[in-house]
């Protein structure tokens, strides 16, 4: 089901978690960061705590929006709920893969019961079934 959509991309409701798919080509930055706070809002209404992101096609973002979303966006998601697990669908982009990578190893001193775990791009049926699982293991 269709929550959210905007020029960024859109975020899927599905019975088990909330998916984000993000538009082809480029995106201003407050676009990005209404369908990141709309993200957080779906999944507290919704008391899910799993997240498909697919990044297929996604173009890098600006640098304020690394930052926001590292340092303000992460910890109010940290706040408002736990997401249990994330699955990320890796980009195309060289750009994109070097941003998730940043902000991977910025999770990494989460504490807590976090997974998250990076598929290929086209990869999507594993992402789903991996976060299906009763308790995914990165």
């Amino acid at each position: 089901m269709l929550c959210f959509e905007n020029p960024a991309g859109c975020i899927l409701l599905h019975p088990t978690f909330v998916q984000v798919i993000w538009a082809r080509g480029e995106r201003q930055d407050e676009h990005v960061m209404e369908l990141m706070n709309q993200l957080l809002e779906v999944g507290k209404q919704h008391h899910l705590d799993r997240l498909l992101v697919d990044q297929e096609i996604m173009q890098s973002c600006s640098i304020e929006v690394e930052v926001w979303f590292k340092y303000d966006w992460l910890t109010r998601a940290r706040q408002q709920f736990d997401f249990g697990a994330a699955a990320i669908l890796s980009g195309r982009s060289l750009l994109v893969r070097l941003a998730t990578t940043g902000f991977l190893r910025h999770l990494l001193g989460w504490t807590g019961t976090f997974q998250i775990r990076v598929f290929s791009a086209g990869e999507q049926q594993q992402a789903i079934e991996w976060l299906s699982q009763p308790s995914p293991r990165a």
